[in-house]
């Protein structure tokens, strides 16, 4: 209720109160210091008591302040004057007592407990929540401006790739410098790019545009004239009045491209055939500087020299649609967009050509950051092994005093140490299954019923090393909570990766999936922003045979995982189908210890030991039957230079790159590649999908452009594939459009298209842990959704000095 203040006076706190504003008073820039005696407070009402905040329990206080922040008397200033010489000392305005005792000694009640008030304030705050409580309150707008409340982060869903205005709007800066001349603003303007995305909110409210960050978000599907005037007038400084903006989106909708510009389009676009059009608006030139040398030395092996449009054609047959944009600066004299990203603009330049939509590229819309999942629906019950494991990581959630486990090793796997039996330790482990065993469904099933049923709390930070195991990630959280999550309680299980904000802390459950790149730059950068990853109870690193390299064992330290294990740091689980380090018997130590020497897989088969558990799952009909030809490849040597790259103890199990470069060029090898795939699949059965290792990026080309020559679809795929076109492509070959999938370096581990029926090995490879990797991506069975066999075709080369087999030459205990 309102109090005098005298009332207010006589409290303990008020002489604190009153010593700290007349030091504010005095620290001003005053020609001579006053004596504190004559200063005081004007009389005036306050907000009171205030001392009992620092006695009632934290819920009272709660309530206590709820009912302070609805007073108007909280809000209003309080004045300290000069008591005679006014005129010498002017006033000084201070916030009110009630103000300054709320951040003290205030609570705020959240859906996930009572907090200090002080964790609402500060950009950012320390707890977003808090904030958000204080933004919905009755007084909310006088609550923003006693306390300084920091805005919301404005979350974007869908988000498409930011693209220039002219992108957009052909005539968007022409059309601006024609109203307004060469000017800063209009220099300041050109920094921005739009960003169009499904939906927008700022705390409650979901405006329908933003400006952050040199951007213009931009949401929902207004027409044209509309969505323009809104951009124009997020512009900072612009500013038009109602007339000037209709003037201004007319004259940019009635933009078009100079006359000689459309005329030559036109002639393109009068060409009868897509191989004509490209060749006349690229060029023969900027074709074969594109075209995979390896690819034109096959073509013209006959030594007659393709024509132009030959060329275009294989331009076409090894890059699809991407031809256009591949060779976009040969196109500058027919005016062609900024970026490349299947924008309107874009669509539009193709079609003007004679193109189809599809020559526009792909938009690449950014996933929601979050996705919050209410349970339960409806999953596959586990396989028996499955449940042991589900069971063995609940009790190790449970109770982190350990017991016994396998720590089991074989020559399959490349391993060094032998088969013993441990005490597992502390509140760490690892599960180790082969690929299509389902190790992710398991993980997260138990993590899931620990928290439904074994009164788990905290959250969960899932950690990989690449955008495909992420967005697996999220899936199975999506599926398993959907399915066995508990009922009436929400997840939110949010993105890390790919540029996306950072997760807003939650009340909720909640699980934050990232990539092991964001987390090191996040916590190098803005380590602040991200401490409250420290305080989730559990991690969980996938592909876990990776966790001892540098970059892991500094995101582990960062989080508080260090070598030594402390009984208070987060719960830890490695999942890996391949769980020692190839050759190096010191790694492989390192990773042993680094998740407490303890197997959670342990005792899940009849045998521990790798080669027979393989067995054991396809005898069940987990992973497929794996049927196993050869194709001859060609004989190699390393030079002197070569050589001396290999000379450490032990040798590294892969080749210098150079030699496989040369591997690559080779164009017999490619041929037989060719030739094989022609006799063993395509004429067997053209409906079985193959999924081809190359030896190098030019190599997953060539074989793509040869293999679409015969009649076969395929796509080549490699990291330099733009992220929205390779899910795309991705897509296309788990639907059957495409047969032949040919990757260099991106589908060891993330993959997943069950029906694969074919995998080429067409690359040196000596690990058996990056051998296991590929042909996994073939070997997931029936019963989890695959296929009975699978037909693994190896190249068999013969490198005369590298000394080391082939990976696949060790495995005739795998082969049907």
């Amino acid at each position: 209720e309102p109090a005098t203040q005298q009332e207010l006076s006589a409290e303990s706190w008020f002489r604190t109160f009153e010593n700290n504003s007349r030091r504010r008073f005095k620290a001003r820039d005053l020609p001579s210091q006053p004596h504190d005696n004559r200063l005081y407070f004007e009389s005036t009402t306050g907000a009171g008591p205030l001392d009992v905040l620092d006695e009632l329990s934290e819920g009272s206080r709660a309530r206590y302040t709820d009912a302070l922040l609805r007073l108007d008397a909280t809000y209003e200033s309080w004045v300290m004057r000069h008591e005679t010489r006014q005129d010498h000392y002017p006033e000084m305005k201070t916030a009110s007592p009630a103000i300054c005792l709320l951040k003290k000694h205030g609570r705020i009640r959240t859906a996930g407990g009572v907090v200090p008030f002080a964790d609402a304030l500060g950009a950012p705050p320390k707890n977003p929540v808090a904030r958000d409580v204080l933004l919905a309150h009755a007084k909310a707008d006088r609550i923003r401006t006693a306390f300084n409340l920091s805005d919301p982060a404005p979350e974007f869903f869908g988000e498409e790739d930011a693209v220039p205005f002219e992108d957009v709007w052909p005539g968007f800066w022409r059309i601006l410098e024609r109203f307004f001349g060469s000017c800063h603003k209009l220099t300041h303007w050109t920094r921005f790019r739009l960003v169009r995305c499904v939906r927008i909110l700022v705390g409650n409210d979901a405006p329908e545009c933003v400006a952050h960050d040199f951007r213009i978000y931009l949401s929902g599907g207004g027409d044209g004239k509309h969505e323009l005037q809104v951009v124009l007038q997020r512009l900072p400084g612009l500013d038009p009045g109602p007339d000037v903006l209709d003037r201004l989106a007319e004259a940019i909708l009635r933009y078009t491209p100079p006359p000689d510009v459309e005329a030559q389009r036109a002639a393109i676009r009068a060409l009868s055939s897509d191989a004509d059009r490209l060749l006349e608006a690229v060029g023969e030139a900027a074709l074969r500087q594109r075209l995979p040398e390896s690819l034109l030395a096959i073509l013209e092996d006959d030594s007659t020299p393709l024509t132009g449009v030959e060329v275009a054609e294989a331009a076409i047959a090894t890059f699809h649609t991407d031809a256009l944009r591949l060779c976009c600066d040969a196109l500058e004299h027919l005016d062609p967009p900024r970026q490349w990203a299947g924008s309107p603009r874009t669509v539009d330049f193709v079609r003007s050509l004679g193109f189809s939509a599809e020559w526009a590229g792909e938009r690449n819309v950014r996933r929601a950051p979050f996705v919050e999942v209410e349970g339960p629906h409806s999953l596959p019950p586990l396989h028996a092994y499955q449940r042991r494991i589900v069971d063995r990581v609940r009790s190790l959630l449970r109770d982190a005093s350990g017991g016994a486990a396998h720590y089991t090793t074989g020559s399959a796997a490349g391993a060094v140490l032998r088969e013993q039996r441990v005490n597992g330790s502390g509140r760490r482990g690892m599960i180790s299954l082969p690929t299509g065993s389902g190790k992710t469904r398991v993980a997260v099933q138990a993590i899931v019923e620990a928290m439904g049923h074994d009164g788990f709390v905290g959250g969960v930070l899932w950690v990989a090393d690449r955008d495909e195991l992420c967005e697996q990630a999220v899936e199975a959280w999506t599926q398993v909570w959907s399915s066995v999550g508990a009922n009436g309680r929400r997840l939110r299980i949010s993105r890390m990766w790919a540029g996306q904000p950072r997760p807003t802390t939650t009340d909720d459950l909640h699980v934050v999936v990232a990539t092991i790149q964001t987390l090191r730059a996040k916590f190098h950068i803005h380590r602040s922003e991200y401490d409250f990853l420290t305080d989730f109870t559990l991690v969980v690193f996938d592909e876990a045979h990776r966790s001892v390299a540098p970059t892991f064992t500094s995101v582990m330290r960062e989080i508080g995982l260090t070598h030594r294990q402390r009984e208070d740091e987060s719960f830890l689980i490695g999942l890996t189908a391949t769980p020692y380090r190839g050759h190096d018997e010191s790694e492989t130590a390192r990773l042993v210890n680094r998740y407490g020497r303890r197997r959670l897989d342990a005792g899940a088969f009849s045998s521990d030991n790798p080669e027979k558990v393989v067995v054991e799952l396809q005898r069940m009909h987990v992973l497929a039957q794996a049927d196993h030809q050869t194709i001859d490849g060609g004989r190699f040597s390393l030079n002197a230079t070569e050589l001396g790259q290999m000379r450490t103890e032990p040798k590294p199990p892969w080749l210098p790159r150079s030699v496989e470069d040369r591997i690559a060029r080779n164009s017999a090898r490619t041929n037989r590649i060719i030739e094989a795939y022609t006799r063993q699949v395509r004429d067997v059965d053209p409906n079985w999908p193959a999924l081809v290792f190359a030896t190098s990026v030019e190599h997953a080309s060539t074989i793509a452009a040869l293999l679409s020559r015969t009649g076969v679809p395929s796509r080549a795929v490699s990291g330099e594939t733009q992220p929205s076109t390779r899910r795309r492509i991705v897509e296309d070959f788990r639907r059957g459009e495409l047969k032949a999938l040919v990757n260099y370096g991106v589908f060891r581990e993330g993959f997943d298209a069950p029906r694969t029926r074919v995998i080429i090995v067409a690359r040196p490879v000596y690990s058996p842990n990056l051998y296991f990797q590929m042909i996994g991506r073939g070997l997931r069975g029936t019963r989890n959704g695959g296929t009975d066999r699978c037909l693994i075709i190896n190249v068999q080369d013969n490198i005369d000095n590298f000394e080391q087999r082939l990976a696949f030459t060790g495995l005739d205990w795998l082969w049907a």
